[in-house]
């Protein structure tokens, strides 16, 4: 797993609609550069409908030298849009959802049923295509399906500087990092089960 939080414990502001479509950015460059680093090293990046609303991220591997990893998007309705950046069909992506829906050169929909322990559906499936390493770039409730399930090896948390005062809450890990390191102005820690 892997989120950015502000220095006062907040991964993202209370956006309104007009605002989607933008990160909200916490950590600095040199932060950038090792999640991209990581990127190119995973199989897959997760995330969910809220993230792709808000961020709309391209999840490549951009500042860094290496593959792109395969892109997992969580639509269990459908209703991204057909213009976010995911959907450009430039990176093989891969959507979870509860419909049927046609597949499209480097764009595969794949029918899970979310009533009925979908994280695990759709691990089960990654591991079926021999997808074996998985970053959960999600939000807050993505996340939360990882770690409240016990479904994470390792969580990557990159804290900035800035403080919202008031916002979305990140994620509560277990225990004490095993690894730290001062990224300029962002502070990087690793969390192991």
């Amino acid at each position: 797993m892997k989120w950015a939080q502000t220095a006062d414990g907040f991964i993202d502001i209370d956006r309104k609609v007009e605002f989607f479509g933008q990160p909200t950015w916490i950590t600095n460059e040199i932060s950038r550069i090792v999640v991209h680093k990581i990127r190119s090293e995973e199989d897959a990046i997760l995330v969910g409908t809220n993230t792709v609303q808000k961020d709309n991220p391209s999840l490549t591997v951009r500042v860094w030298s290496g593959r792109n990893p395969l892109r997992v998007v969580l639509d269990r309705t459908l209703r991204l849009s057909k213009d976010v950046e995911l959907f450009d069909q430039k990176v093989p992506t891969l959507v979870y959802t509860s419909f049927q829906k046609e597949s499209l050169p480097n764009l595969e929909y794949q029918k899970i049923f979310f009533d009925k322990n979908p994280i695990e559906q759709i691990l089960e499936d990654l591991y079926k295509r021999k997808i074996l390493s998985l970053i959960v770039e999600g939000g807050r409730e993505v996340l939360n399906s990882f770690i409240s399930r016990n479904l994470w090896d390792e969580a990557h948390l990159f804290i900035g500087q800035k403080l919202f005062y008031k916002g979305i809450p990140a994620p509560k890990l277990p225990g004490t990092p095993q690894y730290s390191d001062d990224l300029d102005e962002t502070s990087f820690h690793v969390y192991r089960k």
